[in-house]
């Protein structure tokens, strides 16, 4: 009796930990990625904004997503590459971030019943391991990398349009088929858990592609970017406290 009241009361505080988590990192997401679009809507391509080329790839890709085609086998490959990759420098085998951890908070303990014998499971790994092909968006890394080489063989007033609109292609279809990909484990995982897997995913695959927009747009500037994403974060957490204790 003891020993169950005890793991309660331990679940009970990791859950309000990942409350309090994601309460800081929601807020974030949204103040980062209302920096990165304050920079791009800064640099001019042609006739429009960087941004205005990025949402047309963006929205062209979402509307495609939601009513033909969702490109699996694609977004299987990076994934497969990036695990294989993680699974080298980290350790660890695993397939989806369900077998991180013993199979997720709700599956873990039948799984381990399972297993029998105290023995571990052949295939685990770790949440790094997991977690790792969801935050790296390979196609839109490529794509900026593509723009970089191709702006020094053309004139980059011709590149950096359709450039752009690759990467509002490719930064779309990771987000969504992520999306997709975390969805299907929602039943395994508390509404936190679930929560700040997205935030988290968010957060991290955003600095990454815009750590590697200036190859592709030289105007922009990433530091820039990301100091006004933290100044726009905290005048959102400064609201939400202002709004729930003051």
């Amino acid at each position: 009796m003891a020993k169950a009241s005890s793991n309660r009361i331990v679940t009970f505080f990791a859950r309000l930990i990942k409350v309090a988590m994601v309460v800081i990192v929601l807020p974030a997401a949204v103040g980062l990625l209302l920096g990165v679009l304050q920079q791009l809507e800064r640099i001019s391509v042609g006739r429009l904004t960087a941004r205005a080329w990025i949402d047309r790839g963006f929205l062209t890709y979402v509307g495609l997503h939601v009513l033909l085609y969702r490109p699996v086998p694609l977004f299987r490959v990076s994934h497969r590459l990036f695990s294989v990759l993680a699974v080298w420098l980290f350790g660890g085998q695993v397939a989806t971030v369900v077998d991180a951890g013993g199979g997720g908070e709700r599956g873990g303990k039948e799984r381990g019943k399972k297993g029998g014998g105290g023995e571990p499971q052949a295939a685990q790994g770790s949440t790094l391991v997991a977690f790792s092909p969801y935050v790296i968006p390979l196609y839109t890394v490529l794509v900026c990398a593509l723009g970089w080489i191709l702006t020094r063989w053309w004139d980059p007033a011709w590149v950096q349009g359709p450039i752009s609109v690759l990467i509002g292609v490719t930064i779309a279809f990771h987000w969504l088929m992520t999306a997709d990909e975390l969805q299907q484990q929602r039943k395994r995982w508390h509404l936190e858990t679930y929560l700040l897997a997205l935030g988290l995913v968010f957060v991290l695959t955003l600095l990454l592609g815009a750590a590697c927009l200036p190859w592709a747009l030289p105007d922009f500037s990433f530091v820039q970017a990301l100091s006004d994403g933290l100044a726009n974060a905290q005048a959102i957490l400064t609201a939400i406290i202002q709004h729930l204790f003051l």
